[in-house]
């Protein structure tokens, strides 16, 4: 009998973590040897994380883990609200003195959960010379990519992991491969040549050239149409937070800056990032360069499937969102581009797995041989292939044969997210990723920046002014 419980759950509201007393992050606990482990009658841990194809992809794993382990039950708490309810009801939890035993989340959610004391030290488990619990033969800790693992070590002193790597994205230039052919466009590197290409595109849309790219239905407007409405833009960013912290690197400029885990502020105030965004601006104020909000749309993909852009920076994850309904035109998937060939930075996005600290020495131990089961070389390629545009998270399951076919000669349902993942594979030898120090707060910086990004590309404030009142609207507590 299968044993896995699906929970959808919606909650709005802020929640913060009440103080708590210490009792995880700095415990001494007893690790179960596998033999002891598999000689419990029965373990029940539970596992919280966003509901789709994230909770759908887990839910075939877990059938396999159930066979290697038929006695530890896992209850799979699928959150239908998505990781801002999964962080929301996790703290909600923790205050109240309850809590899954695993959870995935942002490393800013772990900053919040590690200031209450409550991430489980995983590197106990690592270290453990017991058999199948710590760093062996099949689970090496140098397969994982390092910028991954960096992003768990998130404690003041030490590098200690709090986490370890579950999904992980990046972003991707998605662009009209069906209207680059048509037109005979080459697909831009640099933030340059995508200002001199937009210029271009705008003349020969104005011109009606690509009025023809495809066949437009009864209704539907062709990219002229757009233009005479002031709807078309050659170019749209999906997220404005992503959008000005990669400018900030790719140009730079300071974004954050983190003290401890406890205190971090707002760095964005700087020459470079002003230049960034004044580029971004300019680009915008010539119609060339847009956002979602632009289009009165909440994604830009929404945007490109109409033809109202054709090039878009968008997650990994979620490329099969930029393709139109009956696939009226192909979509290509490239590099994100930069500002110079010395800073090609691209963001490091997705989540990593804990364990929390309200759990029992038998329910860490069997939550330990869960997140061993599931970051196998084979499982998260598994799961990557599964989920479609998210990255395996050890280098070894590039090499797996499934991941290579994967990747090579893709099935056609998969065949859009494998040119993403192949994007994917291509910035490890030529990007740099990267994620910015996770501290308590700094998703509150963040939102705060991509309301700023918007208030500039969208509304035109000026960007001295925009950046004066968000650091005015943040507050003193950020301040350095």
């Amino acid at each position: 009998m299968k044993k896995f419980l699906i929970l959808l759950v919606v909650l709005v509201g802020a929640v913060t973590l009440a103080g708590c007393k210490k009792n995880a992050s700095d415990a001494e606990f007893e690790i179960i040897s596998v033999a002891d482990l598999k000689a419990e009658q029965e373990i029940n841990i539970s596992f919280r994380v966003p509901s789709g194809i994230i909770s759908t992809a887990l839910a075939t794993l877990l059938e396999e883990f159930k066979v290697e382990w038929p006695n530890i039950n896992v209850e799979l708490i699928a959150e239908s609200g998505g990781y801002t309810d999964v962080r929301k009801l996790t703290i909600l939890d923790l205050n109240s003195g309850i809590g899954p035993t695993m959870v995935i989340g942002y490393p800013d959610h772990f900053a919040e959960y590690y200031s209450g004391n409550h991430l489980i030290n995983l590197q106990n488990f690592i270290e453990s010379d017991l058999e199948g619990v710590g760093a062996d033969d099949d689970f090496v800790l140098d397969d994982f990519l390092e910028s991954y693992l960096d992003e768990n070590r998130i404690a003041d002193e030490g590098d200690d992991l709090y986490g370890l790597p579950f999904n992980k994205s990046t972003e991707v230039m998605i662009y009209n491969k069906t209207f680059f052919n048509h037109m005979g466009y080459t697909v831009p590197t640099t933030w340059a040549e995508v200002e001199t290409l937009s210029k271009q595109i705008l003349v020969d849309v104005a011109a009606g050239k690509a009025d023809d790219v495809i066949t437009f239905g009864e209704g539907e407007k062709t990219p002229s149409q757009y233009l005479a409405e002031g709807l078309f833009i050659p170019f749209a960013y999906d997220s404005t937070s992503n959008a000005i912290i990669t400018a900030a690197r790719q140009w730079g400029g300071a974004y954050t800056e983190k003290d401890n885990i406890e205190k971090g502020y707002a760095m964005f105030d700087n020459t470079e990032v002003k230049t960034a965004l004044a580029f971004f601006k300019g680009m915008a104020n010539d119609g060339l360069y847009a956002v979602a909000e632009n289009f009165g749309e909440s994604y830009a993909s929404n945007a490109f499937k109409l033809i109202k852009c054709v090039m878009t920076v968008g997650s990994s994850a979620g490329v099969g969102y930029n393709v139109p309904e009956g696939n009226k035109f192909e979509i290509g998937v490239a590099p994100i581009p930069y500002e110079s060939a010395d800073a090609k930075y691209v963001i490091q996005q997705g989540t990593n797995v804990a364990i929390l600290g309200q759990s029992t020495n038998e329910e860490r131990s069997a939550a330990w041989q869960l997140i061993r089961f599931l970051l196998s070389s084979e499982n998260t390629a598994k799961f990557a292939m599964a989920t479609g545009g998210y990255l395996p998270v050890r280098k070894s399951s590039y090499e797996t044969a499934a991941y290579k076919e994967y990747l090579e000669n893709p099935p056609v349902d998969k065949i859009n997210h494998s040119m993403a993942a192949n994007v994917g594979l291509q910035y490890r030898n030529t990007y740099t990723f990267f994620v910015d120090p996770a501290f308590v707060g700094s998703s509150e910086i963040r939102d705060a920046v991509g309301s700023m990004y918007s208030a500039i590309i969208v509304n035109k404030k000026d960007i001295s002014q925009a950046i004066k009142d968000t650091l005015n609207e943040l507050g003193p507590k950020y301040q350095k």
